[in-house]
């Protein structure tokens, strides 16, 4: 049975992004044999234009698990982009059956590009 443990959103809009929006640093703690969710958006935030789906480049891969990812679209009820078909990239984290700490990072590619590094603590 598949439980999603935690998304995070990140809309990769027209305007330039700082630099702390380039890299992510994310501390997660994964149950063996779970998965962790992860959504990426990739539209244009001021006209709600659809760029496609974002693609998912793996730089460092996991030891304890591995990466796989759904590509869909999402239509939101609410907000500036309601009723808008969006592409959206699911990036799941499965935590393989040894425990330990897992380092690993990916960079998405959309709008602009996000560096994601990780440390899964497998539990």
């Amino acid at each position: 049975m598949r439980q999603v443990l935690f998304a995070a959103v990140a809309l990769m809009g027209a305007s330039a992004p700082i630099a702390a929006q380039d890299v992510r640093n994310w501390d997660r703690q994964v149950e063996r044999g779970r998965e962790m969710q992860f959504q990426w958006l990739n539209y244009d935030e001021g006209t709600c234009a659809d760029r496609g789906p974002a693609r998912f480049v793996l730089t460092t891969a996991p030891k304890l698990g591995k990466f796989r990812t759904q590509r869909t679209t999402v239509t939101p009820q609410s907000g500036p982009c309601a009723g808008r078909r969006l592409s959206v990239l699911f990036v799941y984290y499965v935590a393989g059956q040894r425990p330990g700490l897992d380092e690993t990072s990916y960079t998405i590619v959309g709008g602009s590009p996000i560096t994601v590094n990780l440390r899964f603590t497998v539990f």
